[in-house]
């Protein structure tokens, strides 16, 4: 008996696709990475980046398959330019002079560690779209229920400081905002499973622990 290959599109498609993103996100971490070797600016922040960056495009080759995922296009529209929005902040022009850098270097570095362990925290629950695959509850997800996101409005926001034009503080507000949005669809999508619930009544904050 043979499997008709519409069911096995239908049983691995999840896996076919992450093969498919894992490839075009490695071919773009190695041309970044390989880009500021040869600009010699590879130093703390970007090895950083580099090693968030692999563990990145690991995850995406092994994370879990969904479990359900939230069909409304407007929902993961918003999720899509989230996650995409740090490259529209690449290429700007530097500003500030010295101490603007050196404070830029700083934030950005923390920022990355703390991707780092958001990453490691997640494991193989790590998405993209607005989906359940597990619901993680302990280590920085114990502190504020959304740290990924917090990391990465960090990140911009360490670019901004050595980067200030009226365009890049636009797009920092327009990244922010859709991060936040994208946090309250998220949770109204997972907040059908119980766990979640009890799991947003425990941990109260979304970004900063105290504030938000």
């Amino acid at each position: 008996y043979r499997v008709p290959w519409q069911v096995i599109i239908r049983r691995n498609w999840q896996t076919w696709f992450n093969v498919y993103l894992f490839a075009l996100f490695s071919y773009w971490v190695a041309h970044y990475t390989r880009r500021v070797w040869l600009e010699r600016r590879f130093d703390h922040v970007e090895i950083s980046f580099a090693a968030q960056n692999v563990i990145f495009v690991l995850l995406v080759l092994v994370r879990r398959q969904h479990q359900s995922i939230d069909r409304n296009p407007w929902n993961q529209l918003v999720a899509i330019v989230a996650f995409c929005s740090g490259m529209l902040f690449m290429g700007q022009p530097g500003s500030g002079g010295p101490a603007a850098a050196g404070i830029s270097k700083v934030i950005t570095f923390a920022a990355n560690v703390l991707g780092i362990l958001c990453l490691l925290n997640l494991g193989r629950s790590f998405g993209i779209l607005i989906a359940l695959r597990e619901v993680k509850t302990r280590g920085l997800y114990g502190i504020v229920r959304h740290p990924m996101y917090a990391t990465d409005v960090i990140l911009r926001a360490g670019f901004l400081v050595s980067h200030w034009t009226w365009l890049t503080a636009s797009l920092f507000v327009l990244s922010t905002a859709c991060y936040v949005y994208r946090a309250l669809l998220e949770e109204r999508f997972l907040s059908r499973v119980p766990d979640y619930r009890e799991y947003m009544s425990r941990v109260r904050y979304r970004f900063l622990p105290g504030v938000f």
